[in-house]
């Protein structure tokens, strides 16, 4: 597939995006480009080899890390994490007791997944990041539901530590990105510092400016928080696990086996949502209707910058597509749905339109809906729902307040456009009590808690 660089140059613009990476393999040829710039200040041109944040992407390298040490007989998936972690606590203690890596790896464990205190830097950072875990309520029961979860992987990422013996920065580096052929890989500033690398843009598109800070918490990385990668290097990761384990150069990763785990459906996720199922770390779509999981992939964001991976093992398709503000989630779904559709004989479906028939009553769905790093309240505008999107007090340097006229779908899910994007989220409301009021909010593939008054 040849990219069309002026029609990628084209939507970036459509798409108010300040520059992207774009990478593709299909039909055995890699393929990839880069548009726009990797900072509006400086206006420096974004290249391939510009080594952008993938965000929460790097979960599935975490994961391929602790399934190698399961395979290695160190770790196991369903065994207490305190078989490791002696010392391992959250705030409630039944949980600190019976949580295990599976939980964590498929978002089940129902701890605060938002957490981002900084743990300093160093060798030891991970280490007393979860060593911070023993005040970090429970959102829900472990195993009870599915709501994404960072904290679990900063968990799994020490786990790696203990098990493996050494610190995820190498074990990152020896087991998976030099053995993958992807060298730039880089876990560190210091490390991306040789290469091109863009900064983070936030605020509406229109209206963007440069992030004051260039990254989230050091010790948040095994979930996403600083790890830096070409799109290039992205559909390499995504080729070996559609190869069964093996890298492009015939080395083993990961067996057939862990493969297999990482794409076996673990947890359903709520109808319509913008994923349909996950595995061990790993997104899942149905995107023909036919029943089977056949597209997997995971997304990415930090402040500023977003990713998305994709790939199809029975067409041999994958696409990395990194990006550094704007309205990238549209400029991936334009990309998806062209370049999937062409290759892969399937394409993503759109969220569906709301039942402009249908009336409800407000009174059910009202009220505060919470978790650590932000809170929506949902409130009535007349007979419709307005959802009331604002910050925890910690995370008000790079989340902002801002509202959200909600549609109803049926009478578990609503719809609704952000100010300034173009795609509209899922609300779904969870859970109903005798009275017949949700006790849940999913929103963002994170669940929010009604806050009794």
């Amino acid at each position: 597939m040849d990219i069309d660089q002026n029609l990628l140059a084209d939507r970036l613009k459509a798409h108010g995006v300040p520059g992207a990476s774009l990478a593709v393999w299909t039909a055995g040829v890699l393929t990839e480009a880069a548009c726009g710039v990797v900072n509006i200040g400086t206006g420096v041109p974004a290249t391939p080899d510009a080594l952008f944040q993938i965000g929460s992407i790097t979960k599935l390298y975490t994961t391929v890390l602790c399934l190698q040490l399961v395979e290695e007989g160190k770790l196991t998936l369903d065994d207490p994490v305190r078989r490791w972690l002696p010392d391992f606590r959250v705030a409630d203690e039944k949980a600190s007791a019976t949580l295990t890596l599976r939980h964590l790896l498929n978002h089940t464990s129902g701890i605060e997944g938002d957490f981002f205190r900084d743990a300093g830097r160093g060798e030891d950072r991970i280490a007393r990041f979860v060593g911070m875990l023993d005040t970090l309520p429970q959102l829900h029961a472990p195993g009870a539901m599915f709501s994404y979860c960072n904290t679990g992987f900063v968990i799994a990422g020490r786990l790696i530590e203990v098990a493996g013996g050494e610190i995820w920065d190498k074990a990152i580096r020896r087991r998976i990105a030099k053995p993958l052929g992807t060298p730039a890989f880089s876990t560190l500033p210091e490390q991306a510092m040789r290469h091109l690398t863009p900064i983070g843009h936030i605020g509406a598109p229109g209206a963007l400016a440069v992030t004051p800070i260039a990254y989230l918490a050091p010790s948040n990385a095994p979930a996403g928080s600083m790890p830096m990668a070409r799109a290039r290097d992205v559909v390499a990761f995504a080729r070996m696990l559609m190869g069964g384990g093996v890298a492009p150069d015939g080395t083993r990763i990961l067996s057939g086996a862990g493969v297999a785990a990482m794409h076996d459906m673990n947890v359903v996720c709520p109808r319509h949502m913008n994923i349909d199922a996950i595995g061990l770390a790993t997104f899942m779509w149905d995107w023909d209707g036919d029943g089977r999981y056949e597209t997997f992939g995971h997304d990415g964001s930090t402040i500023g910058q977003a990713a998305w991976l994709r790939y199809h093992p029975e067409s041999g398709t994958a696409m990395a597509l990194l990006t550094n503000g704007g309205n990238g989630k549209a400029l991936a779904h334009d990309l998806l749905r062209e370049i999937f559709g062409r290759h892969a004989g399937l394409v993503p479906p759109e969220v569906p339109a709301p039942d402009e028939t249908l009336k409800l009553d407000p009174a059910p769905y009202l009220g505060t809906y919470a978790r650590s790093a932000a809170i929506v309240d949902i409130v009535a505008d007349g007979e419709a729902l307005v959802a009331r999107h604002r910050p925890t007090p910690e995370s008000a340097l790079v989340q902002g307040a801002f509202d959200v006229p909600l549609k109803p779908v049926d009478a578990e899910l609503f719809v609704g456009t952000q100010p300034g994007y173009t795609l509209p989220m899922t609300y779904h409301f969870l859970d109903r009590g005798a009275d017949g009021r949700p006790r849940f909010l999913h929103q963002g593939v994170r669940a929010h808690r009604r806050e009794e008054a």
